[in-house]
């Protein structure tokens, strides 16, 4: 089933997230938004919203999106300890635990990095500014060895 500019669909490859259709390719190809982040898909990997079924029956009534953050469709966050390992195996290990949150269906992960040199906290971050899942990161305010990672 061919999706349209502006449907409402589910990204079943990231974990269920919500998202919306922003612009069609060749090969059944889609570009979605899921919150802040642009997705390119298969058409296989989408499916339908149910808010898209309900507003295509009653084209009147309004449909927000769901509000990021919202405890109803979120796992929990998790947690991931970089301590002892190389720049390497912590970046490796990071995206390992992105691929398994964003299945999971979970918005953010605690990364514990430590303070140290800052050899894994700067190369962290570096590889999550490149990855289009990651919505944002930021260093947890009370305390500088953790970094907070947005889905």
């Amino acid at each position: 089933m061919p999706f349209s500019v502006g449907s409402r669909v589910i990204l079943l490859a990231l974990g269920k997230k919500r998202g919306v259709v922003v612009a069609t390719g060749r090969g059944g190809r889609y570009r979605v938004q899921v919150d802040n982040t642009t997705v390119s898909c298969r058409e296989d990997d989408l499916a339908l919203s149910p808010e898209e079924g309900r507003r295509a029956k009653k084209t009147t009534s309004q449909v927000t999106p769901a509000r990021r953050g919202s405890d109803e469709s979120a796992a929990p966050a998790s947690r991931i300890d970089l301590h002892g390992m190389t720049v390497e195996e912590a970046i490796v290990r990071i995206v390992e635990e992105i691929d398994q949150a964003l299945r999971r269906g979970a918005d953010r992960i605690e990364v514990v990095h430590g303070k140290g040199s800052g050899r894994i906290r700067d190369a962290l971050h570096r590889e999550l500014a490149a990855l289009p899942v990651v919505a944002s990161f930021r260093l947890d305010p009370q305390n500088a060895g953790v970094t907070w990672v947005y889905l």
